[in-house]
């Protein structure tokens, strides 16, 4: 496979992906984060929201659906959709973030693909089929720029002055 994850167990890493998004890991935030990293199964908002305030984190309701969300789209955790009329979501700590590359097929060069780029067309996916994408798997593999230049100048062939 050729997308790689980064660890996301320390506070450190956890607060880069919020300032990288442009957001702040509040203590209410962090709070819900260690919650859910403790549990590690999936768990519904009501059952999260009572396990922080069990704890003293002292969040409504509306707060921990609202930072659940952010954290969706953070992809610091992964949503399920459950229940017969499956109108309930769990919600699970990803211990990990996927980063993704593209491995070329004519030198080896890994070659970095930004998550914004995957998580576009994810968005797209859901748009134009009207479906909701709850994981995706994604395989890149093709030649990087160098390769790509020197396959066009292959193809172009000898100038007609040679």
């Amino acid at each position: 496979m050729d997308s790689r994850l980064v660890p996301l167990y320390d506070d450190d890493a956890i607060n880069r992906v919020f300032q990288d998004a442009g957001h702040r890991l509040t203590s209410h935030r962090l709070a819900l984060l260690n919650v859910m990293r403790r549990q590690g199964g999936f768990l519904d908002a009501e059952a999260l929201h009572e396990l922080a305030n069990l704890r003293g984190a002292n969040l409504s309701l509306a707060t921990v659906y609202r930072t659940l969300a952010l954290f969706k789209e953070l992809n610091l955790v992964e949503g399920r959709i459950v229940g017969e009329d499956q109108v309930r979501e769990e919600y699970r700590y990803r211990s990990e973030q996927q980063h993704y590359t593209l491995t070329c097929k004519r030198c080896g060069a890994i070659v970095p693909v930004e998550s914004d780029i995957v998580d576009a067309f994810r968005r797209e996916v859901t748009v134009t089929l009207g479906v909701t994408v709850l994981t995706a798997h994604s395989c890149f593999i093709g030649y990087c720029a160098a390769c790509t230049a020197a396959l066009a100048q292959e193809d172009e062939g000898p100038s007609p002055a040679e």
